[in-house]
């Protein structure tokens, strides 16, 4: 029996389950293990635990509503500029079609004040005009039953005179021709002859007479040209 113990002391079998009853007996020896303890839940004076955490309190506009999430301002943004552009296209569209219709009025009241410009200057020339003509007719008569041909003659130069009166009123003047050098902007040449007594390029007779209207060649005068 003594041997027993004394091997079992050794040995340290039948201490236990845990060993050797030396080192439990050393364990629960140990000073302030038995009163560590790990931290608890949170008890009830409101102490958070280490999970938990503040949740953030939301900001409010001046107003007291909360503040509109951005994507909502930016589009509401963007509508009231699209808005705008359209007012503003609207605005410069109708004041496009308002010009367009000043312009065709001013077209249309400037051809019609052309044509009576015109009109009035054809009225005045024809007024003149109608005295000639009468004379010319009274020619004719006195022609008829005159037996002297000279009177006859010398009412229609009286004709003539008057008619080229008429046009020196207007403007229209006759091309001088015989005896200037030629000149193809005012002379239309048809015949060609030589004359020793005249210099070359000389105009020495007119066929038609040619007449200009201020600075403008209404007919060029046809002659003949010292060759």
């Amino acid at each position: 029996m003594e041997e027993r113990d004394a091997h079992r002391r050794e040995t340290g079998e039948g201490d236990g389950p845990g060993g050797r009853l030396g080192e439990q007996e050393e364990t629960a020896a140990a000073p302030g293990v038995a009163d560590r303890q790990e931290p608890g839940p949170v008890g009830e004076e409101g102490i958070p635990g280490p999970g938990d955490a503040a949740e953030p309190e939301k900001e409010t506009s001046s107003s007291g509503l909360e503040d509109e999430e951005p994507g909502e301002g930016e589009g509401a943004a963007i509508l009231e500029e699209v808005e705008r552009l359209r007012q503003e296209s609207e605005q410069w569209r109708q004041r496009a079609l308002r010009m367009q219709a000043d312009f065709e009025n001013f077209r249309r009241r400037t051809r019609q004040e052309r044509e009576e410009w015109s009109a009035a200057a054809a009225m005045k020339l024809l007024e003149q005009m109608l005295p000639v003509l009468d004379n010319l007719e009274l020619a004719l008569r006195t022609a008829r039953d005159a037996q002297d041909v000279q009177s006859v003659l010398q009412g229609v130069e009286m004709v003539v005179r008057q008619f080229r009166e008429v046009l020196q009123r207007e403007g229209v003047e006759a091309i001088e021709a015989v005896g200037q050098p030629f000149d193809p902007t005012l002379h239309e040449a048809v015949v060609q002859e030589s004359d020793p007594s005249r210099p070359p390029g000389t105009v020495i007779e007119e066929l038609r007479k040619g007449y200009r209207y201020k600075d403008k060649v209404l007919r060029p005068a046809m002659v003949k040209v010292n060759g």
